[in-house]
């Protein structure tokens, strides 16, 4: 028996904690609205990776990010598409399907609009 992930886990979550955001998709003349969960956390970050015997080096760097359920879309989401978030522009740097019927979509900030 097969556990639909998208429509018992990520629907309720997405109800419950999403937003609607406007994605532009390169393959779509128009823009459509998706609900996604944003963050734009911060994180540590080792340029020099994770080598024995050195001491880390972190520098602190923003990861936006959303989450999404792949079903929403009505083509998928790719590598340059654009979302409206908070009135600010950002573009899919890469997909990361979950294998559940979600992903993570990491961002770029593309804009910055200071109204």
């Amino acid at each position: 028996m097969s556990i639909d992930f998208g429509q018992l886990v990520l629907g309720p979550c997405l109800d419950a904690f999403a937003n609607p955001y406007q994605w532009q998709s390169q393959s779509l003349s128009d823009p459509v609205t998706i609900n996604g969960i944003f963050d734009d956390g911060f994180r540590g970050l080792d340029p020099q990776g994770d080598f024995p015997g050195t001491t880390p080096v972190d520098i602190t760097t923003s990861l936006p990010r959303l989450g999404v359920r792949l079903s929403d879309f009505p083509a998928p989401p790719a590598q340059g598409d654009e979302f409206v978030i908070n009135g600010q522009t950002y573009s899919i740097r890469e997909v990361q399907p979950d294998s559940h019927g979600g992903a993570c979509l990491e961002l770029n900030l593309v804009d910055i609009n200071t109204t």
